[in-house]
């Protein structure tokens, strides 16, 4: 496991293998002995992930050492997600599961962070009273006094802000987690959007992008550590820029296709991956960045959500299926090579047979490369929980059944397509012998599948050319490294 401290241009790093040195060397003015030893346990998306790292940061530079394991640690920070049901659930029995330590005495301190906090900090309070501090989404910045009270015993506190998310930026410190050849970066935070089914904006906040410059400096930090994969990460990508101050006198305000040619500049970095475009707001100028870009990659993340008029009426979606249509039209004779992604919400209330026959003919029309499906589930302070005609779970279960199954199949024609051509594999773990588990840049990370590749001498961070030979389980693929 590789941990790289990112602040400025101060920089550390720790590299672990069999046999080697373990523990994390930290700038010796940053922290001669530690104040205690801290454990994240990091729920969600990756945007919440990305949280963490800063969090992990800001207590490495205020005196704290990092624990890899939950048992060496002196306290332990659960850091949650409540975007849906199931996501409240894990993150409850995530803090039960530690909880217990907290009252047994082997932990000092147990805090609860994150959209569950932010949420429900009051409530969570009373029913949790073995959790020292609640700490909402925006006072990530303030984690390092938060524990340091926690810790000397100054009261139980539930710090939330509503309506705001903190957004780190390049002098924020942060470590990066993982391998090291891979990793995230929020370019914005909180959406602005009214979608009927969405909690986030009353989680997140009010959208605020990040300046360029200050992305800039922080993808040059992370191809200087040696990333070589970066993933672009906001609620609403397509927003960026909205509330920042023109980029030249007389100019207009900054867009994301400015973003896009500033970033494939930056060397170093092999791949960059843009995520979570909102359809509505896909302009002409962004598909022609993307289509002319380098490092940035011809993938499109795109939620769509309904192909049926009515239901994306009804979800406040601000289009029709006929806009949508156009657009995929617009991205595929844009961007050469695109890998397209979007997701689809089947059960949403009202939902009646022909509307998701609608959806059906839609997906099997666009043959998407990549597409998750969701079921709709009732969110509080959503407009969506007050519609009638909700849609019984065994239908949505149906629904989801057979859009998954009309999908795999289109997946799987799409992938033996490509068999026999060349490609670029990013690898991100050897598996022993000659086999390798990667990606090809059509795979974003964690969502969409991997490559097998088999090859001489494999690490994590190669970038090797390959020939795929087959696609296994309908989902992967395995290809061997061209000598």
């Amino acid at each position: 496991m590789r941990l790289i401290f990112l602040v400025g241009l101060l920089r550390f790093e720790r590299y672990s293998a069999p046999g080697t040195d373990s523990s994390i060397h930290y700038p010796p003015a940053a922290m001669p002995s530690p104040k205690a030893t801290v454990y994240f346990h990091s729920l969600g998306c990756p945007k919440n992930l990305l949280d963490t790292e800063v969090m992990l940061g800001s207590l490495a530079m205020a005196g704290y050492a990092i624990a890899e394991a939950l048992e060496d640690a002196d306290v332990a920070v659960v850091n949650t997600c409540s975007f849906i049901d199931s996501a409240r659930e894990e993150s409850i029995q995530a803090i039960l599961d530690v909880a217990d330590l907290r009252e047994s005495g082997q932990l000092r301190a147990l805090v609860v962070a994150g959209c569950l906090p932010q949420r429900y900090g009051a409530e969570l309070a009373k029913e949790l009273p073995e959790v020292d501090a609640f700490v909402g989404t925006g006072a990530y910045q303030e984690i390092a006094p938060i524990l340091d009270d926690a810790l000397e015993g100054r009261g139980r506190g539930v710090y939330v802000e509503t309506g705001h998310t903190h957004l780190y930026d390049d002098t924020s410190p942060r470590i990066l987690t993982g391998a090291g050849h891979s990793t995230y970066m929020k370019i914005a935070e909180g959406c602005d959007r009214v979608c009927a089914f969405c909690a986030i904006p009353g989680i997140r906040g009010k959208f605020q992008s990040r300046t360029l410059d200050s992305l800039l400096t922080e993808a040059k930090q992370l191809a200087e550590a040696g990333v070589r994969e970066v993933n672009l990460v906001a609620q609403d990508s397509t927003s960026w820029g909205k509330d920042l101050a023109a980029l030249s006198e007389g100019g207009g305000r900054p867009r994301l296709e400015d973003m896009v040619r500033a970033l494939d500049e930056v060397g170093g970095l092999d791949w960059i991956r843009l995520l979570y475009l909102y359809p509505s707001a896909v302009t002409d100028g962004l598909i022609e960045a993307l289509g002319a870009a380098e490092r940035v990659l011809p993938y499109v993340d795109v939620p769509l959500q309904h192909g049926s008029d009515r239901m994306l009426s009804l979800m406040k979606r601000g289009t029709t299926a006929e806009r949508q249509r156009r657009l995929v039209e617009r991205l595929r004779a844009g961007i050469p090579g695109l890998t397209l992604r979007t997701t689809f919400i089947v059960g949403f209330p009202g939902e009646t047979d022909a509307d998701f026959e609608d959806l059906c003919a839609f997906v099997r029309w666009a043959r998407f490369d990549r597409l998750g499906v969701f079921r709709y589930s009732d969110e509080e302070d959503t407009a969506a929980l007050d519609l009638e005609h909700k849609v019984p779970r065994d239908v949505a279960r149906d629904r989801y059944r057979a859009l998954t199954a009309i999908q795999s199949e289109i997946m799987k024609e799409r992938l033996a397509e490509q068999i026999g051509s060349e490609v670029d594999v990013l690898v991100d773990a050897p598996m022993g012998g000659e086999q390798a588990l990667g990606r090809l840049a059509s795979q974003a990370p964690e969502i969409d599948g991997a490559t097998f590749v088999k090859g001489p001498n494999l690490k994590a961070g190669d970038l090797v050319r390959a020939r795929l030979t087959r696609v296994r389980a309908g989902v992967d693929l395995e290809a061997e490294v061209i000598a």
